[in-house]
């Protein structure tokens, strides 16, 4: 039975992280609510409401449903903002649960606060709100269900969030490997062959869509006539990029973000140390692997490099989550887990690195 002071710092480990989570969901979502409703991001709204109004198109599912919803361009603005707040809320609670289930020490905290998986949300909120948070979801149900012993539950329960998530963003397959190891490690293997091929129907459908319309300026240039028809004027950001050939976008990532986007090296590799930490690593190196080759396509071509490193970090620390009884930490003191959440970060596209939480509060309290 644990001491009385073990008890305690298990008491002060939680307490810490459960108002960490709460802090990282308020200054990344709550914070800027306000502002989000009143607005237009082209980038973070924009990406959710490209519609098939010059046809059918890649990513355009999204604005086909929020416009069915809403013809009105402000209004399906307040849906997007709604329930992007309303995904992220469903990954910090069902990440608070699974954290509860494990033994609470510093390297668990280091994990669920760490600046490359739900601290980043708060370091930067420029890029917190894409199309990813539907199979984060979808991917904390199944590594709950997985956690409670109810895999194959948590695995077809997840399966509609996935099919819509990756038909919305062709990019989001990315994530297939996360799904199909809980099924692999947690099923017997017929069944997890049946999973598999339940989750690969969707994600051949929107690969198929990606490379039969991927888009055009043409196209863009329909949808924007579209938008501003219901109100939205803005036609940049993600709609521009729809209708950018994928050899512009990749000289254009080349030309203009490099050598600066070496630095993303380094918050790649810190984001590593809770998985050492926990001896997930090396043990686990197969399925780190699996993930880092399935996302590193989108470091070619895609501009977003901060959330390509959180997409390789999430899919990690869900399953670490999902199966803790396979991690056996190591001891580290509470003074070195909170260096390692606060005292670095990164931001979702460059300037790669930006300050901790720590270096923020420091520089609020002094200005």
């Amino acid at each position: 039975m644990p001491s009385s002071s073990e008890q305690r710092a298990k008491i002060a480990y939680t307490t810490i992280t459960l108002l960490g989570l709460a802090y990282a969901f308020y200054r990344g979502y709550l914070f800027w609510l306000p502002s989000r409703l009143s607005g237009f991001d082209h980038w973070q709204v924009g990406d959710w409401l490209i519609d098939y109004s010059g046809g059918m198109v890649r990513r355009g599912l999204s604005g086909e449903f929020f416009f069915t919803l809403a013809p009105d361009g402000a209004t399906a603005i307040t849906f997007v903002v709604v329930m992007q707040v309303a995904l992220a809320a469903t990954v910090y609670v069902l990440a608070a649960v699974l954290y509860l289930r494990t033994d609470r020490g510093p390297v668990w905290m280091m994990l669920v606060l760490s600046p490359a998986f739900l601290l980043f949300p708060a370091l930067d909120a420029a890029g917190n709100t894409r199309k990813e948070w539907l199979v984060l979801v979808a991917l904390a149900i199944a590594a709950l269900a997985t956690r409670s012993a109810r895999p194959a539950l948590g695995l077809w329960l997840a399966l509609p969030l996935f099919t819509v998530g990756v038909l919305f963003h062709e990019a989001l397959i990315v994530l297939l490997p996360a799904f199909v190891y809980l099924a692999f490690v947690s099923l017997p293997r017929e069944r997890a062959r049946v999973l598999l091929g339940a989750y690969v129907v969707p994600v051949v459908i929107s690969v198929g869509i990606a490379l039969l319309r991927p888009g055009s300026s043409e196209v863009a240039a329909e949808i924007c006539a579209n938008w501003r028809a219901r109100g939205i004027e803005d036609c940049g950001g993600a709609l521009a990029a729809i209708g950018m050939p994928a050899t512009e976008m990749v000289d254009k990532l080349v030309n203009e973000s490099f050598p600066g986007y070496w630095a993303y090296l380094l918050p790649a590799a810190l984001a590593a140390l809770p998985f050492f930490a926990l001896r997930f690593f090396p043990r686990e190196r197969l399925i780190g692997l699996l993930v880092v080759a399935a996302v590193a396509p989108l470091f070619i071509l895609g501009w977003d490099y901060g959330r390509w490193v959180f997409l390789i970090v999430a899919q990690l620390s869900f399953i670490a989550l999902a199966l803790p009884e396979r991690s056996r930490p190591m001891r580290v003191p509470l003074y070195g887990a909170l260096a390692f959440i606060l005292l670095w970060g990164f931001n979702h596209a460059g300037p790669a690195l930006t300050d901790g939480l720590a270096v923020r509060w420091l520089s609020s309290v002094l200005s």
